[in-house]
């Protein structure tokens, strides 16, 4: 019989599931927040669940299931199934994983994985109690007519639970994952009355509305919600210094009498472009002192492959890996339990971005935390010009009741246009000054314009930094948080800014430091023009050798001119794989890369870099004159130690001859 809600709760069957979860994850007991959820679910009422990062909802989600159920149970009647729809892929398998090692059948089911139709099938004939699905594979027709058609499918799911729900909100739309938008099929497709969980620990008024409204659910859904503020974590904002392009200002990071990597305090440095995070590989390797070694740091974007993604989570999650420097590829959904900072290098794109990231750190409620967010001068005074503007177009009344567009300011945000094809990650980050004129810009919606509002505000303002937060996600209407701020937990920069010195960070070797990647070799025309020319031949013999008797794949296609015009004009820094990598994107760079510079190299050797040359050639004679300098000194002391031994000599010969007279 498909789901029937139970009016009365049996207390004893409700004491078991409580003692069985807690058994099963460890837990000494379960947050009232989570209990009541559970509850809800029980009883058929679909909740809201909006509790902070490390709030435990996962718990929220299972506690229905063992209130029928416990490890080991083979009873039919209490084979019950939680449906959870996710937003990635890893991370579900994940889960899934891990719940099938603590004893809970699980599963995760998505387009890539391997054999989805068995394990459709599988899910089907109630072999899983939890499975895991993404928004596109649960409105598929595959998963309605294999799963959902099923009757002992429906006999035994009893919840929905739709987890990181502010994704319906931010993702859903035509451009990027649509499916989010259009799971109210899903919910048509369920038996009736089944109750729905909707999770997150971002969802401000406006996105929760935005959720009621497209998943077909009744305003007056319940909602449970526990303030998502991050009393352990330190909150500030720094003006970046030095040329941005340095890092300069991250030197702050090491420690100054740092004795191993443990004394780095393990960091998820978030970034808006994928090279830009491998500059700051770059200047934190170089920059380390010896007591930390460069393995300790590393960067992480979509465009490396899935395998080193794993090593690198592996790597944070056993605490060898510092620092990383990352795009918004890293974090969502990622349990990672001991970072203690987060830095943004320049502004997210949304404050719903900038909780978000700074709830990955100081997870453990007992833990203390640091959240620092660099914005640079000018962006900093384009922010305070375009608060005012978005204070005089959108008033707090304005905020509840609005629908229409807002213009967007004048005033633009630092960073280029997000790329939603990487899940808000873009491929290069400009600083961006404040433009005089007017241009045409899209409309903001009141949503986005409410979203713009108080991450300026918490940048600019004077005063605590907690009351934007907390006035943007209502907070003080929500259930406090069941732990109070650890001893020695600092509030923000503003409220306490002598607990938040900012170093001075001299540069020395020049007037800056060097960028995170190696300035560019000069290369002239006739050189680039040659490169030029030998790697448009190569690029073609390449693509006859390796896919012969065929007419798609082009050398062309192969290496884009783009990609020939780049490696040309940088051409006398090409000397080696690493180098070309580091001046181009180029999928077949692991490939063909060395070939590339075998070329590169054997062509330059017609145009002898003769300024290279000749700062060798000043090289070698100021080495040679040091040497001549050296010697010079050194037969002068062996001179001056022969005379002392002389003169002693001779005074001895003195001193005697005048003993004996």
């Amino acid at each position: 019989m498909p789901f029937q809600p139970l009016v009365e709760l049996d207390p004893v069957k409700l004491e078991n599931a409580l003692r069985n979860i807690c058994a099963v994850f460890s837990v000494p007991s379960l947050y009232p927040h989570q209990v009541q959820t559970g509850q809800n679910t029980l009883k058929g009422i679909s909740t809201l669940l909006d509790i902070p990062t490390g709030g435990g909802k996962t718990l929220a989600f299972w506690l229905p299931l063992f209130y029928y159920w416990e490890p080991g149970n083979t009873d039919n009647e209490c084979q019950k199934i939680i449906l959870v729809v996710g937003p990635l892929t890893a991370l579900m398998e994940s889960q899934a994983a891990d719940l099938t090692q603590k004893g809970i059948p699980a599963v995760a089911i998505s387009s890539t994985s391997e054999n989805p139709d068995q394990l459709l099938k599988n899910l089907a004939e109630n072999k899983y109690r939890v499975a895991l699905i993404s928004p596109e594979m649960a409105i598929s027709s595959k998963f309605h007519s294999t799963v959902l058609s099923s009757e002992l499918f429906s006999n035994n799911v009893i919840s929905l639970v739709i987890d990181e729900a502010h994704c319906i909100s931010e993702w859903g739309n035509d451009d990027f994952r649509p499916d989010f938008s259009n799971l109210h099929i899903l919910l048509g497709r369920m038996p009736s009355g089944l109750p729905v969980i909707a999770a997150s620990a971002t969802m401000p008024k406006d996105v929760i509305l935005d959720i009621l409204k497209k998943l077909r659910l009744r305003a007056d859904c319940a909602r449970v919600a526990v303030s998502n503020e991050k009393p352990n974590v330190a909150l500030s904002v720094r003006i970046i210094q030095h040329p941005q392009d340095t890092f300069a200002d991250l030197m702050a990071l090491f420690p100054p009498d740092a004795k191993g990597p443990e004394d780095f305090a393990q960091t998820l440095i978030y970034v808006q472009g994928r090279i830009t995070a491998e500059k700051i590989q770059d200047f934190l390797r170089r920059n380390t002192p010896e007591e930390i070694a460069e393995q300790a740091f590393e960067f992480y974007h979509r465009h490396i492959d899935e395998d080193q993604k794993k090593v690198i989570q592996d790597r944070i999650n056993d605490g060898s890996l510092r620092g990383v420097a990352a795009t918004d590829a890293l974090g969502m959904g990622m349990a990672f339990k001991c970072i203690m900072r987060v830095i943004l290098w320049l502004s997210p794109k949304s404050f719903l971005s900038l909780v978000q990231k700074i709830g990955r750190c100081g997870r453990a409620a007992e833990l203390l935390g640091e959240a620092i967010l660099y914005v640079t001068s000018a962006a900093y005074m384009a922010y305070e010009i375009e608060l005012e503007i978005l204070k005089g177009d959108l008033s707090d009344a304005d905020e509840d009741h609005a629908d229409g567009p807002v213009e967007p300011p004048d005033a633009p945000a630092e960073g280029e246009k997000v790329d939603r094809d990487a899940a808000v990650e873009v491929e290069e980050e400009v600083e961006q000054a404040p433009v005089p004129k007017r241009k045409a810009r899209k409309a903001m919606s009141v949503m986005e314009a409410r979203d713009r509002r108080y991450l300026l505000e918490f940048i600019v303002t004077l005063g605590c930094r907690r009351i934007p937060w907390n006035k943007f996600f209502g907070n003080n209407s929500k259930l406090k948080l069941p732990y109070a701020a650890p001893p020695g937990a600092r509030c923000c920069d503003n409220c306490t800014p002598a607990l938040f010195p900012v170093e001075t960070i001299k540069l020395t070797g020049g007037s800056q430091l060097k960028s995170g990647r190696r300035q560019h070799a000069k290369t002239s025309e006739e050189v680039a023009t040659a490169v030029k020319e030998t790697l448009l031949v190569l690029r073609n013999t390449i693509a006859l050798r390796e896919w012969p008797d065929q007419l798609i794949l082009t050398g062309k296609n192969l290496m884009s001119d783009l990609v020939v015009e780049a490696l040309a004009t940088r051409a006398r820094e090409i000397t080696s794989l690493e180098a070309l990598n580091q001046a181009v994107r180029w999928i077949w760079g692991t490939k063909f890369g060395p070939e590339v510079v075998d070329a590169i190299q054997t062509r330059l050797v017609e145009f002898p870099d003769h300024e290279r040359l000749a700062r060798e050639e000043q090289e070698r004679e100021k080495a040679l004159t040091a040497l001549r300098a050296m010697a010079e000194k050194d037969l002068r002391k062996k001179l001056a130690e022969i005379f002392e031994q002389c003169h002693e000599a001779i005074l001895s010969e003195t001193v005697s001859y005048k003993d004996l007279s």
